[in-house]
């Protein structure tokens, strides 16, 4: 039997394997302080095919003075990152299912407390830091393709993100954004880099997404705070009503409601799924 406290490479070796849109993360019940080795045993665990194969590690407990439940998030590779929305609903679904917290929580994250609601399916409802700023629009370039609008928008949900419509006709479905993604991420314009999310506008307050992740460096299958920034900025730009209903790469559909002023976004929420796919033990062999 392997104690609850007992560790490989600087993680505890009981993990929850956690999905939100499918946006795939390790939980370990924390605090942990993350150094060189953490840093390290993180890539190698994220590591798809090598390790146990995530989007990202959740490092999750509950502050006893405030109450609240805190989560340290951290990117495949081993870099941290103020905030991960998807994740942020996998904590709050965790310490609901863990006994951390009950169905209204507060969940501390490197962007701020998060008021987070956990329903009886299992979704999770996320009330997002206020206000959330649509940024100025920057030059997009895609080889000549004309396959995407000529400029992107910036939004910053947490982290910072590009957000750039497809041309009139051309479904996001159809990108190639192996070949899209990495420029953009990169953008000379943005200091920081960003995540960056491809959009169609569909029928009624609905859009499709596709995200290019920093820290991933890779196409995920959701990225929650991109979602949040294309559905504001679809607002801002397409004048779409909210709530929006966005369908992500991997078919799941999240809803994010908000209030525009101008160029902000007030009352901000995010909802969508938080799912255990599996818990585990990792074996010696794993770092």
């Amino acid at each position: 039997m392997i104690d609850s406290r007992e560790r490989l490479g600087g993680l505890p070796r009981r993990f929850t394997k956690m999905a939100g849109a499918g946006n795939d993360f390790l939980v370990f019940p924390g605090p942990v302080s993350v150094g060189v080795r953490e840093t390290d045993t993180i890539r190698r665990l994220c590591r798809r095919g090598a390790g146990v194969g995530a989007d990202g590690v959740l490092v999750v407990h509950r502050d006893d003075g405030s109450g609240h439940v805190v989560v340290d998030y951290y990117n495949a590779d081993g870099g941290a990152a103020r905030f991960c929305a998807n994740g942020t609903r996998c904590t709050a679904r965790f310490a609901k299912l863990t006994g951390l917290a009950g169905d209204e929580q507060t969940v501390d994250t490197g962007w701020g407390a998060l008021g987070a609601t956990v329903r009886p399916d299992g979704s999770v409802t996320l009330q997002l830091p206020e206000p959330v700023a649509i940024g100025g629009h920057v030059a997009t370039f895609d080889g000549g393709s004309n396959l995407l609008e000529a400029e992107g928008t910036s939004c910053e949900v947490g982290v910072p993100h590009l957000i750039v419509f497809t041309a009139e006709g051309v479904a996001v479905e159809t990108l190639d954004l192996v070949a899209l993604g990495p420029p953009l991420r990169r953008h000379p314009a943005l200091a920081d880099g960003a995540n960056v999310t491809f959009v169609s506008a569909r029928e009624g307050s609905r859009i499709s997404a596709r995200s290019y992740e920093r820290g991933v460096e890779a196409e995920t299958l959701s990225c929650g705070s991109g979602v949040v920034a294309a559905a504001i900025v679809a607002g801002a730009r397409l004048g779409i009503e909210p709530p929006v209903s966005v369908t992500t790469r991997s078919g799941t559909t999240l809803v994010v409601d908000f209030r525009l002023e101008g160029c902000v976004a007030r009352d901000v929420t995010l909802t969508g799924d938080a799912r255990v796919v599996f818990e585990g033990v990792l074996h010696e062999e794993a770092v």
